[in-house]
């Protein structure tokens, strides 16, 4: 059996295999591989907030204005990009011809610079937490990314240049927002994300491909969504809550045990067990 690739995502304080370190003798085509303890790790984050500044460039391409701003479920390109830093010390700076000179007078106590565009929304805390832990499990002083580079503060006070750096790390939430095909990708991509997310947490969702949520909802376990619904903004479901076909439910709180049918809500709150008849245009009040 040749020995593959492995693309390992490990979710936060949890483990890692070391597959480098197995000899060719514990991988036969017979046996199962037994995994000597010594060989898995324990990998924790927790590092990466005190050590590592994220700094976000604002990218920008000529077939639409604005790049940064342009909003994909619910929020800003750039504001995807700046969750995935979530919990470090962020910047955002202005894209230049010599990115490395702006990045270098940025004024920084933190030991590494992560330094990432705007135009790559896909850009995750797992992909970002990965990169950092490669970065600084392989003993690195710079490391150059498909999108944006890591590079210890320290080396990139040498007088360093992206052209200096030969490795490359690529992956595939590093796209670039270039085009409107590659947008429209993006943005099935992030409302698959958002509806997985909501599965896993214990919502039913029917008619998936017709249901749209914004990045910022919250849906608390044991809501029933049905097909055609659209819920934008700061809206939250609470607990049991059934939503029925056709909603459209903008900066509302739908409380425990409602039901909605076939209505228009924004900027209110439906209280717990209510019940809101079909066609019901509900704004600015608490019902």
């Amino acid at each position: 059996m040749e020995r593959e690739d492995i693309d390992l995502l490990v979710s936060e304080n949890q483990i890692k295999i070391d597959f480098d370190s197995l000899s060719r003798e514990q991988i036969t085509e017979e046996e199962s591989v037994i995994i000597p303890s010594s060989l898995i790790k324990a990998v924790n984050y927790d590092w990466i907030k005190d050590e590592v500044l994220f700094v976000v460039v604002k990218a920008y391409h000529s077939f639409v204005k604005d790049l940064p701003s342009v909003e994909l479920c619910g929020k800003r390109l750039l504001d995807w990009v700046l969750n995935a830093g979530s919990g470090c010390e962020t910047r955002i700076i202005e894209d230049c011809e010599d990115i490395t000179s702006r990045v270098r007078n940025i004024t920084t106590n933190k030991n590494i610079i992560a330094v990432f565009y705007s135009d790559t929304p896909l850009l995750d805390k797992g992909t970002f937490n990965k990169f950092c832990e490669y970065f600084s499990s392989h003993n690195m002083n710079f490391l150059r990314l498909s999108r944006g580079f890591i590079v210890k503060s320290e080396f990139l006070k040498n007088n360093f240049t992206l052209a200096q750096g030969a490795s490359e790390l690529d992956d595939k939430n590093l796209l670039v927002a270039d085009s409107a095909k590659v947008l429209n990708l993006m943005s099935n991509s992030l409302y698959n994300r958002i509806l997985n997310y909501h599965i896993k947490n214990g919502v039913i969702i029917y008619g998936q491909n017709t249901v749209f949520i914004d990045g910022d909802v919250e849906i608390e376990g044991g809501v029933i969504i049905y097909p055609n619904n659209v819920i934008k903004g700061q809206s939250i479901i609470g607990e049991n809550a059934v939503i029925e076909s056709g909603n459209v439910i903008k900066n509302s709180i739908i409380s425990n045990d409602a039901v909605v049918r076939g209505s228009y809500i924004e900027n209110s709150k439906i209280s717990a067990g209510a019940s809101i008849e079909p066609f019901s245009k509900i704004i600015g009040q608490e019902f």
